[in-house]
């Protein structure tokens, strides 16, 4: 076609879409919605990602730099955005970890003295005290965790560190700025104050405050020096060792001057690390520049993760861009059958082919640019408005509202040529359509050749091979994209065969299902495109549940749960006799310790069960340990541990480096391993302090561990050991290693071993390696030392009750830990998948809706005679219904196997760069398998027909106008 019969094809487009309003809004708003998808989700990546700028101000506010005390007169060296994990101690963990003589001399010098030297003359510094840990202090309802950082806000340096919500910068003694997450979970505001536990001075909270890039921080901010001094002084610091002083600083310099690279080497040469706003952050030197990068290479790590990020990207915008094209193919198709007569007249007035494919790709230009100009505009405005929204739900603010020119214009022009591709079938088939049968209004179908739907499934089958081997492939990055592309095409491409299937088993099916699906086999060029559509949608859905839940699933397998979910445990500390300062006659410090351990123990339970009431049976539990340590003459210190028999261990594990060593295996020599060896099977994973032997009685068992075993009661009573592993136990007894510290043997320290009766049990939360009764443990010669408590209400207590119990703890003095196992938290959660599925539910009955609307339109003729013989008038709303059903029907199951292929060959993007290691435990492979979301799918595949079926039938109308037939 030249440029003239182009003009004249968007021409006739163009007036064809004003006269046909209704349908060009349909095809408009198919084009626009996920245009409006890809464009938010553009505006909403460009907004988070901050500028250099941007980022430093949320790190040192108004300052030049923010600068770290790591080893104070030691060298280092660091990145140039320093990170506590790559900084390089040069006498600690460098090639030689042996201070000189220089950092010596140095390490010994006042604090301020070193900064002095290693800063540029002049700079003027600002205290940050940001130590690690969680404090208590009180609320409305008890007393909650709590930051408690000391900077003065109202400082210039400190502004944009911070945004103020609510009140004024704290100007006066003991006055606080608190969180607005920290606000909102202690029920406090602003005006009203609270107390750090220990402490007996209350803090006025005279802001309201949140950090930009973190806004569920719990943290309280007081001036320099306030509260680090308070929590000095506490007995009760939770957790906390405060610092000695402020280590962190923000740094000024004089006259404007940049804190180059230069002088971030002099910093770190007196172990400091620095983040330099303008020559560092914004303009960061090049990588031979930086030591760190010369004396500790990258290792792949970084590159994997690198490969995995790009990896996922290039696979969902590829999926993205087909669903586009898929879910525009069938609006253009009902386009291209409406003005199938009007196309005829063009054939019909000396129009070849190429001028009818002409007037309908003019019309996907004219209908793609409106859509694509729609999507853009609204996609931008619903980020606008939704902003907060999105805010809050990510958890950080934007760091400014990004609209790229470039990305913008690039979205509107992919939506023009989808809408072009989507186009491109529907115009062939106008072009290719007998003259006297589109004239006539008689549609000329013919049955697919036999070899599109072998050539679709072999096409399927090696798009699938495609993504899932690329998976593997390291540098490839598109492969994975790629083979899911193919692999949906190739569906798309057996879609008029399996509609043409439906026809054949239409024959047992009811009047109604029978005609629906026998008129879907006849008109395949409008069935098919709304299949290919409604897999599509439900395709992208099932890809982003599956690989949701895979990851949600690998979440929940390495969390350790520290009781049953809704337990209650309270830790006491022990008294030492050391701090015994009266003993009566006849008695001794560690009996006067142990009597007052006791009372306060027994105190502590019964202040608990008033505050948490309907808390049930209690569990009281002791660790136990080799030796009483506590003074006395004959006394001393040691430990003991289950000492797993070497013929139990999974054979790699014996030549792992100490109990908590680890080997390094082949993913072959480890999966077989776990095949053939139920010694390398691993069994739940424990918690990081998980009790070695305690005592206990049933309650603890069942508290504690979750074992409810008669038998496993009856042999703790018996005296015997309950044991959680079942490789511990051999010949009916469980060995102990005992250790006793500073006697003659290896190293210092004496090594025995033991062997106790045991009976081993499996536990739904390995809290603890083993249980024995107090008496048992007395008389194997073993010393109980903390006192716990365990109960397992009937429902987890609630915040309130926690925060309440917290504070009734805390007044009884120091020591004292409560908790409540809330056990696994998804950071998915079902309103994402719930949401997902309604998504996929709306794009799909949509399509399947243009797709029963083409069929009414053409079926009046048939729906006439059904009249004309007698069929009653519910006919035309059953048969909508099953029509809008056999569509959404297939196209779900065809997108449930569609969206399976991403899925799987991103899971195994994710399992890249896993190395199976063994242990004493097992063998983990460090790898997560697909977990298919069964409930999820079992909704789309079943659900989406019945749904489409019910909208479809309610919104058709039952009387049928009586028209007469052409021919």
């Amino acid at each position: 076609m030249n440029l003239s019969a182009w003009r004249a094809a968007l021409r006739i487009a163009r007036r064809d879409a004003l006269r046909a309003k209704g349908r060009s809004a349909l095809i408009i708003a198919m084009i626009a919605l996920p245009v409006v998808g890809v464009t938010a989700a553009d505006v909403v990546a460009r907004s988070s990602v901050l500028t250099p700028q941007e980022s430093a101000t949320r790190l040192m506010g108004g300052a030049d730099a923010y600068l770290s005390t790591v080893r104070a007169g030691w060298r280092l060296e660091q990145a140039p955005d320093p990170d506590p994990a790559t900084t390089l101690v040069l006498s600690q963990n460098g090639p030689k970890p042996v201070p000189t003589e220089e950092e010596t001399a140095r390490s010994a010098r006042p604090l301020g003295q070193l900064l002095k030297e290693a800063l540029p003359a002049g700079a003027r510094l600002l205290p940050v005290e940001s130590p690690a840990g969680y404090a208590l202090t009180s609320t409305t309802a008890g007393q909650a965790r709590v930051q408690a950082w000391s900077l003065d806000l109202a400082d210039p340096l400190a502004r944009g560190i911070t945004t103020l919500r609510e009140g004024s910068w704290p100007d006066a003694p003991y006055e606080v700025a608190a969180t607005t997450g920290f606000l909102a979970g202690s029920g406090l505001s602003v005006g009203g104050s609270t107390t750090l536990a220990g402490t007996h001075q209350a803090l006025r909270i005279t802001a309201a405050v949140e950090y930009p890039g973190d806004l569920k921080a719990e943290r309280l901010v007081g001036r320099p020096g306030e509260l680090g001094a308070l929590l000095a002084a506490a007995e009760d610091r939770t957790g906390q060792t405060p610092a000695d002083g402020p280590a962190d600083f923000l740094v000024s310099l004089p006259g404007g001057a940049a804190f180059g690279w230069e002088d971030v080497q002099r910093a770190n040469a007196y172990g400091f690390t620095v983040a330099s706003r303008a020559a560092v952050l914004a303009d960061p030197p090049p990588d031979n520049a930086v030591p760190l990068y010369r004396d500790t290479p990258l290792s792949g790590a970084a590159a994997t993760e690198a490969l995995k990020s790009s990896t996922i990207a290039v696979t969902v915008v590829g999926m993205a861009l087909l669903e586009v094209v898929l879910l525009a193919g069938p609006a253009f198709a009902v386009g291209a059958r409406r003005s199938r007569r009007q196309l005829a007249l063009v054939a019909a007035g000396g129009g070849d082919r190429s001028h009818i494919r002409g007037v309908v790709l003019g019309g996907a230009v004219v209908l793609a640019g409106t859509g694509a100009l729609a999507g853009t505009v609204l996609g931008c405005l619903t980020v606008a408005l939704g902003r907060p929204w999105l805010e809050a739900r990510s958890g950080a603010r934007f760091g400014h509202f990004a609209l790229e020119p470039a990305d913008l214009l690039g979205v509107l022009a992919i939506g023009v040529v989808t809408g072009l591709l989507a186009a491109i079938v529907p115009a062939v088939q106008a072009g290719r359509q007998p003259v006297t049968a589109a004239l006539t209004g008689r549609a000329a179908t013919r049955p697919p050749a036999i070899w599109i739907p072998v050539a679709g499934v072999l096409v399927a089958g090696a798009g699938t091979c495609l993504a899932l081997f690329g998976a593997l492939e390291g540098s490839r990055t598109r492969v994975v994209m790629l083979g899911s592309v193919i692999a949906e095409l190739g569906l798309v491409a057996c879609t008029p065969w399996f509609v043409g299937l439906l026809g054949r088993v239409a024959r047992a099916l009811p009047l109604g299902p029978r005609l629906a699906l026998r008129d879907a086999a006849r008109n395949r060029g409008r069935s098919a495109p709304a299949v290919a559509a409604v897999m599509a949608a439900v395709a992208g859905a099932v890809a982003v549940l599956t690989f949701q839940s895979s990851s949600d699933a690998a979440d929940r397998a390495d969390y350790a749960a520290a009781a049953p979910n809704g337990a209650v445990v309270l830790r006491t500390q022990q008294v030492s006799p050391a701090s015994v300062t009266a003993v009566a006659p006849g008695s001794s410090a560690a009996s006067v310790a142990a009597a007052a351990s006791g009372k306060a123990a027994a105190d502590l339970r019964r202040t608990v069960e008033q505050a948490i009431p309907g808390l049930g049976e209690r569990g009281d539990l002791r660790n136990l340990t080799y030796g009483a340590c506590d003074g006395r003459p004959g006394s001393f210190c040691g430990t003991v541990r289950l000492d797993m028999p070497a013929e139990n261990l999974c054979p790699p594990a014996a030549g792992a480096a100490g109990p908590g060593g680890s080997v390094r295996l082949d993913e072959a020599q480890a999966r077989r391993l776990l095949a053939e060896d139920p010694r390398c099977r691993q069994s739940a994973p424990a918690p990081q302090d998980v009790r070695e032997l305690i005592t206990g009685d049933a309650n603890v068992l069942r508290n504690l561990l979750g074992v409810d075993d008669p038998a496993a009661q009856q042999a703790l009573a018996a005296g015997k050991v309950v044991v959680l592993d079942p490789r511990y136990v051999k010949d009916g007894a469980v060995p102990l290693q005992l250790t006793r510290y500073g006697a003659e043997g290896p190293g210092g320290n004496q090594l025995s071993t033991a062997s106790l009766p045991a009976v081993a049990v499996r536990a739904k939360t390995p809290a603890a390696r083993a249980v024995l009764s107090p008496a048992a443990a007395e008389a194997a010669g073993l010393t109980p030392t903390t006192y716990e408590s365990v109960w397992l209400p009937a429902h987890a207590p609630g915040a309130a009750d926690e925060q309440r119990a917290t504070a009734a703890v805390t007044a009884h003095g120091p020591g004292a830990k409560l908790s409540v196992e809330r056990g696994y938290a998804s950071t998915y959660g079902d309103a994402t998948m719930l949401g997902l599925a309604i998504a996929a539910s709306a794009v799909a009955i949509a399509a399947a809706g243009i797709a029963t609307g083409l069929a009414a339109a053409d079926s009046r003729g048939d729906l006439a005679t059904l009249a004309a013989v007698g069929a009653g008038p519910g006919i035309r709303r059953r048969l909508s219904g099953f029509q809008c059903a056999a569509v959404a029907a297939l196209g779900a199951v065809l997108g449930a196997l569609a969206g399976f292929v991403p899925a799987a060959a991103v899971q195994r993007v994710e399992n890249l760069g896993a190395v199976p290691r063994v242990d004493a435990a097992g063998i983990s492979l460090g790898t997560h398998p697909l977990v298919v979301p069964w409930p999820y799918l079992a909704a789309l595949v079943a659900g989406l027909p019945l749904l489409a079926w019910l909208v479809a039938a309610g919104l058709t109308r039952s009387r049928v106008a009586l028209t007469r037939r052409t021919g």
